[in-house]
């Protein structure tokens, strides 16, 4: 069999680590001669415009001291929180999400105005304006892009998020107007990240860099900085290259968008379990079908039938590591199976090793079937996923759901509850933070030192 060809990159790195380098005598010369122009232009570059405002989005509020990224540790930059609160938001997969755009919202926004938040005495109301505008604005993306931007193979939260998060601290710092829209603007030369990274350590790096770079080009609107605010629709634009079949132009969705209604008519979906979206009917169903499972008749058999879209995104059958557990079918069916409740200590080696579960793993046939042409590829009634688990005895136990847990199934209080507990916060945290008046200095609460650990 023929080896595989090197990749681009492994290429590129065996030439590079060669202790001497095989390059010619003109490079160094290049190189030199490159240095030297560019010092000269960073030296005359420093008056100018773009760097005074970059050097003021960077020193803002260091005069209050360096910020405390949530769940404690060394105090950093407020930029440096920024990225640390959102690669710790997104770490297990447990955040919200939402569908018209198919992004991790919250992580993103929340890691930029909880580090604001120390730097500026903003109320809890403040706060969740400064949400709204970022919830809003990446759902109106969404319904422009479609599923078909994320289908494309786009992670669309690294692209959309930078921007919802640029509008949510604009609105946090009180930007003007023209400000705001720089600001968004701006923050679209940071849309970037694969859906090939998940799986990997990555996926959650990009919701750090979405929030950090949407604080950035808030701080720079802030400063005057300017931006194309017409990059949109134009040619070779936003839409233009990150569009996809099904996209309609941002002018057209705008003749239907119902700004402050998009939580109303496309709720927040809250997770239920720690791991991709495109798992957790298979996790319901296996949870449902775990009190039937008897603990005599041992399992030989599992199907799950799913669209090929979602198991496209969640495709890991065995996993070999945490983040390929929580992008994993299989293996979230078996723990539901199993367990009947998948909790956040299921996606560790020490869970996912285990010899059962590892050999279950192995037994399950996945039938992912194509849509229809035209299908959106949502969850709903043409997405229907059945899982089917034959027993030894012959007998066959089979759950079918057209459900969609957190939104047809929205989370309860009490689910709320077990799920802040199961994160190792404390249980009064729910109803603390839900009791406090909307005018509370959110700094003042102590909500952001982190401190809930049961």
């Amino acid at each position: 069999m023929e080896s595989p060809l090197q990749s681009f990159s492994d290429t590129v790195a065996d030439w590079a680590s060669q202790p001497v380098l095989t390059t010619t005598p003109e490079a160094y010369e290049a190189a030199r001669i490159s240095l030297i122009d560019t010092l000269a232009c960073m030296i005359v570059g420093a008056r100018e415009q773009q760097p005074t405002a970059a050097r003021e989005a960077l020193l803002f509020g260091q005069e209050h001291g360096p910020v405390l990224a949530i769940g404690g540790n060394e105090k950093l930059s407020l930029l440096g929180a920024t990225f640390l609160n959102g690669v710790r938001a997104h770490a297990i997969d447990f955040d919200d999400y939402e569908f018209p755009a198919s992004t991790h919202p919250s992580a993103a926004l929340f890691a930029a105005l909880f580090s604001l938040a120390q730097v500026l005495p903003l109320s809890l109301n403040q706060i969740c304006n400064a949400w709204i505008v970022g919830y809003e604005t990446i759902v109106w993306m969404g319904r422009a892009l479609g599923f078909g931007h994320y289908d494309k193979g786009w992670h669309a939260s690294a692209t959309l998020d930078p921007i919802g998060t640029a509008a949510a601290a604009s609105r946090a710092l009180g930007l003007t107007q023209q400000q705001m829209s720089n600001a968004m603007a701006l923050a679209t030369s940071s849309s970037s990240g694969l859906k090939r990274q998940f799986g990997s350590d990555t996926k959650a790096f990009h919701i750090g860099l979405a929030a950090e770079n949407g604080l950035r080009a808030a701080l720079l609107a802030q400063a005057d900085a300017t931006a194309n605010t017409q990059i949109w629709d134009a040619p070779q634009g936003f839409m233009d290259l990150y569009g996809a079949a099904g996209s309609v132009p941002f002018a057209e969705m705008m003749q239907t968008m119902a700004l402050g209604h998009a939580v109303r008519i496309f709720p927040v979906a809250r997770k239920l379990w720690p791991s991709c979206s495109y798992t957790h009917r298979a996790i319901l169903g296996a949870e449902r079908l775990h009190r039937d499972v008897p603990n005599d008749d041992p399992i030989i058999g599992i199907q799950v039938r799913l669209p090929e879209p979602f198991y496209r995104v969640a495709c890991f059958d065995v996993p070999q590591n945490e983040a390929e557990a929580r992008f994993s079918v299989s293996y979230c069916t078996v723990v539901g199976l199993l367990t009947g409740h998948v909790t956040p200590e299921d996606f560790h080696p020490h869970r996912f090793n285990q010899p059962d579960r590892q050999r279950l793993a192995q037994l399950v046939e996945i039938d992912a079937y194509d849509l229809p042409p035209g299908d959106p590829g949502e969850f709903g009634p043409t997405t229907v996923e059945t899982i089917t688990v034959t027993l030894r005895s012959g007998r066959t136990l089979q759950t079918e759901t057209c459900d969609v847990p957190a939104v047809t199934l929205p989370i309860t209080r009490e689910e709320l509850g077990r799920k802040v507990t199961d994160c190792g916060a404390s249980c009064d945290l729910v109803d603390t933070c839900l009791a406090l008046d909307g005018e509370t200095i959110l700094s003042e609460t102590g909500l952001l030192d982190a401190r809930q650990a049961v």
